[in-house]
């Protein structure tokens, strides 16, 4: 079972097992999503839910101090790097 994960920008849909993380399905999508450090500290990889919020991880308390240090405070703000799916026969839309 799978949730179907596309990246809006890249025009790329992919099908993952819950328990990978975003970043690993844009490494091996050939997404130009950005990342900086890849341990939630630079905001670098900071992405858009467009859909699907409630298939992905909860937010990490490391993850909101990010958000608050860069200034980001949409709802719909994450960072790629520390999300990860959570549930299968999902849809989760994300935008850089």
């Amino acid at each position: 079972m799978t949730t179907r994960v596309e990246i809006i920008n890249d025009f790329l849909a992919i099908n993952v097992t819950p328990g990978k993380t975003i970043q690993d399905i844009v490494e091996a999508s050939g997404s130009a999503l950005p990342f900086g450090c890849r341990d939630g500290e630079c905001g670098t990889c900071v992405v858009l839910i467009e859909s699907g919020m409630d298939y992905l991880s909860d937010m990490t308390d490391k993850e909101k101090a990010v958000m608050k240090t860069i200034g980001e405070s949409s709802p719909k703000a994450r960072l790629a790097c520390q999300m990860k799916i959570t549930q299968p026969n999902g849809l989760v839309r994300i935008k850089y």
